[in-house]
């Protein structure tokens, strides 16, 4: 079974062909991650695993033609992130904390 592994990472992705031997209708996750590891590719257990960028299970099969992503940890919060990117640029939602009427209302209901 030849499958495409891509490796993203931090610091680079890289995108390899790679030949398992499999049954016709496909291998378990799990038992490609041992076979990959022979092959040198390191599977950590917080990296995340998925196939044509959708997660999939240990249990789930590959199959000829796939495509599996592995994806590091993530490096920072992603809803940290945008709040913080909201209050530096002054977003509505954030100022008002959710209620109605925008900036405006929200200083005039306040006063």
């Amino acid at each position: 079974m030849k499958i495409t592994v891509v490796e993203v990472r931090a610091d680079a992705t890289r995108a390899r062909e790679c030949e398992i031997d499999a049954p016709a209708e496909g291998l378990l996750l799990k038992d490609a991650i041992a076979a990959l590891e022979k092959l040198g590719i390191a599977i950590g257990p917080r990296d995340g695993l998925s196939v044509f960028a959708k997660r999939i299970r240990p249990e789930e099969l590959l199959r000829e033609g796939d495509r599996l992503e592995i994806t590091g940890p993530l490096l920072c919060d992603p809803k940290e992130a945008r709040r913080r990117h909201a209050e530096a640029q002054g977003d509505v939602r954030y100022v008002t904390r959710g209620r109605h009427g925008g900036r405006r209302r929200a200083q005039t209901v306040a006063e």
